[in-house]
């Protein structure tokens, strides 16, 4: 059994024939949104439960922040829907997965794996394109949302904790640095449901998908 069950009941497969099929149908983006919000980050080492909807939902103000446009904005918001079937599995476990597959004679093979499936889910939004041209610019939003929930959800400390490389922690001049202007760890955000981060995602969804509308028709 090489698929899984989607919230409407529906199947998602992840390898072979079908697959490709499948990478030919459209999206559901409220079962995207149901299921990023029920998804954890940190393989649940928070001190709260953190889900890849809010960390999406980061991404994107901190785009915004940066005055980034709405097609990166979109990306930013979008960048993880792929881990709905894929799972968030942790940067050290992605590339343990990838050391032992090349251990025994294969390639990066979750490297692979989840590239084929986050490709599926940004062409289905027709986002190849800011993904390719922002690259650079979401890879770094990414790790300030990631600097930002390591000081505010885990048990990391700088003077216990061996360094991040990932967040250039051993060099001032290209360290990572987190927001300043909102704490997750705020007793609003730990009030909000998994329900109220789910519609959370599809409202920012709906709001960005009518300005992309708008700034398409105000360039013809």
């Amino acid at each position: 059994m090489t698929w899984v069950m989607t919230p409407t009941g529906g199947e998602y497969h992840l390898l072979g024939g079908p697959a490709m099929t499948d990478a030919g149908q459209p999206v559901d983006i409220e079962a995207v949104a149901h299921q990023l919000s029920l998804i954890n980050r940190f393989h649940g080492a928070t001190s709260r439960p953190y889900s890849v909807a809010e960390h999406s939902l980061l991404c994107c103000d901190i785009a915004e922040r940066l005055g980034r446009s709405v097609h990166v904005r979109l990306g930013a918001l979008w960048h993880d829907a792929h881990e709905c079937v894929t799972q968030d599995l942790s940067s050290p476990a992605k590339r343990a997965v990838n050391a032992v597959a090349c251990a025994a004679g294969g390639t990066n093979a979750w490297t692979y794996f989840e590239a084929t499936h986050a490709k599926r889910f940004r062409r289905a939004l027709g986002l190849e394109t800011v993904f390719v041209a922002a690259r650079a610019v979401l890879k770094h939003i990414d790790l300030i949302a990631l600097a930002t929930e390591r000081r505010d959800l885990t048990a990391w400390h700088p003077d216990r904790c061996k360094p991040w490389a990932v967040l250039h922690d051993d060099d001032p001049a290209e360290r990572i640095e987190p927001i300043t202007w909102l704490r997750l760890d705020s007793p609003e955000r730990a009030a909000m449901t998994w329900q109220d981060w789910r519609q959370a995602f599809l409202d920012r969804f709906e709001a960005l998908q009518h300005a992309q509308r708008v700034a398409r028709e105000r360039a013809c």
